[in-house]
């Protein structure tokens, strides 16, 4: 190719060019016209789930006539600052130590009215427990503290009221799984990575665990398969914190065991 048809493919390149940066600054945007917020905002309405008797998820009982809130909602503080102090005195308990067994882990503590820190059934659902409601104020608050309990599978909630324990309750909600808590995070994430499996591939990886609810998605379980009515987790790990997933685990911490692990399907 000579010099002058390598100068007019140049020129002719630069004007293709030219003509879509330019064409690109002359596109007017779209105007979308704002509209106000509304003056009062709507009501918050109450939706009762149910677990329906031939299985699956749980669905709304009545979806014609939802119940609007009699208060502004649940008033429940997650507290933080004084944990560690509410754990020593609840788990040096003996009956505490009983209901929890010798493996167990926090979940969480709570601050609630002190006549609703127990869980309490709806005669007409008891797959939900009694909402938790705004106190009066004069009434006192009580600390409540969760834990699971792995060897007897049940959640279990210490109510605690001014550093004396009130009570101690085994969830009365038949296959209730409370939130992950940090700790079940945490030991998850580890048993999977120990797992020969995957072992060898994930030890640099970032790991990330959720809980799964065999009681909520019973279409996906079958009731005698491995991890079924336990406290399994989901764990996954990838190269970065908010990167895709490259091989994933199921853990079951009520067995101490992997039930699954391998590559992420897709991955070569």
């Amino acid at each position: 190719m000579n010099a002058n048809s390598t100068s007019q493919i140049i020129v002719v390149a630069g004007w293709v060019l030219g003509s879509f940066f330019l064409g690109c600054s002359s596109v007017e945007l779209t105007k979308v016209p704002k509209k106000p917020l509304p003056f009062h905002p709507p009501p918050l309405v109450e939706l009762p789930l149910e677990l329906p008797p031939e299985g699956g998820p749980r669905r709304p009982v009545d979806t014609m006539s939802p119940t609007p809130l009699s208060s502004p909602g649940p008033e429940i503080t997650i507290v933080d600052s004084n944990q560690p102090g509410l754990r020593a005195t609840a788990e040096r308990d003996p009956d505490v130590k009983t209901q929890l067994g010798d493996r167990f882990a926090f979940i969480n503590t709570e601050e609630v009215p002190a006549s609703r820190c127990l869980v309490t059934l709806k005669a007409r659902d008891p797959a939900t427990s009694r909402t938790t409601e705004r106190p009066a104020a004069s009434e006192a608050l009580e600390y409540r503290l969760t834990y699971y309990s792995y060897t007897n599978n049940v959640a279990v909630h210490v109510c605690l009221n001014d550093q004396q324990i009130s009570s101690i309750q085994p969830d009365p909600r038949k296959g209730y799984q409370p939130e992950e808590g940090d700790e079940e995070i945490t030991a998850a994430i580890e048993l999977a990575r120990a797992d020969q499996r995957i072992a060898q591939e994930v030890q640099t990886l970032h790991g990330h665990a959720i809980l799964t609810s065999p009681e909520e998605y019973r279409y996906f379980w079958v009731s005698d398969e491995a991890g079924f009515g336990d406290r399994v987790f989901w764990v996954t790990f990838s190269e970065m914190p908010e990167s895709l997933a490259l091989y994933f685990a199921r853990v079951d911490l009520t067995a101490q065991t992997v039930l699954d692990a391998g590559k992420e399907a897709g991955l070569q």
